[in-house]
């Protein structure tokens, strides 16, 4: 009548009080926020203002690029390559004056992949914050050799 299939084979099954073994809990990483604070509309050019971008289309794309990073963490944008990160002011190789108003030292780095492969948004990384400095939509913040 009863099967016997679900018994403990050896023996009545009970419960140990006391002895639990937890398993570790792995935290999330916060997911990057973006911050116009610092966004220096002076340099312009070889920087742009938003009615610039909007003008040519690039707006949308701009905000599109940052709904998506939002979503992520500083890590996954990496990854995903739409975050490039610099460390360092990319003396020598940009047309864009460091702002005076940005102190001490700060891991510059661009948001990528807006509307083609050419358009930047350069700023600057604290913590888990990327701060927008400038609009790059020419690829003049950090010149490579093409």
């Amino acid at each position: 009548m009863g099967s016997d299939r679900f018994k403990n084979r050896k023996g009545p099954a009970q419960r140990r009080e006391g002895i639990r073994t937890e398993r570790p809990v792995r935290e999330e990483a916060p997911k990057l926020l973006l911050s116009f604070k610092d966004f220096d509309s002076t340099q312009v050019p070889p920087g742009q203002t938003f009615k610039d971008w909007e003008g040519c289309g690039l707006l949308s794309a701009l905000m599109e690029t940052m709904v998506a990073v939002g979503e992520w963490n500083i890590q996954e944008a990496l990854d995903r390559e739409y975050l490039k990160i610099y460390n360092k002011w990319p003396q020598g190789k940009t047309d864009f004056k460091e702002p005076p108003h940005i102190a001490g030292e700060v891991k510059w780095g661009v948001l990528r992949k807006i509307g083609g492969q050419k358009h930047r948004v350069a700023g600057y990384i604290v913590d888990n914050v990327f701060y927008v400095v400038f609009l790059d939509k020419d690829h003049r913040f950090y010149k490579t050799k093409n």
